[in-house]
């Protein structure tokens, strides 16, 4: 909890840059879409036990979890819909 709140104090203003910029940019539909990629992944890098895609899936997922905060904490709902169609 109180790493998860410090991680969230540091990131927050790179994370309101990065949601003004999304709907020019598209780069949170573009870091879904490298999430889901590396998701189908996992099962071989298990069976291979090569790691690198289980840290960078994760490491996706909460940079993802870290900005979808920021666009529900600070959009209304009709704004959220925008970024995400």
């Amino acid at each position: 909890s109180t790493e998860l709140k410090f991680l969230e104090e540091a990131t927050i203003s790179v994370c309101k840059s990065l949601v003004e910029k999304n709907p020019q940019t598209g780069n949170l539909g573009s870091l879904i879409k490298v999430f889901l990629s590396w998701t189908k992944e996992l099962k071989i890098s298990a069976e291979c036990q090569n790691h690198l895609f289980f840290w960078q899936a994760h490491n996706a997922l909460l940079i993802i979890c870290c900005l979808l905060q920021v666009f529900i904490r600070q959009m209304v709902e009709e704004e959220q819909q925008l970024h995400f169609t």
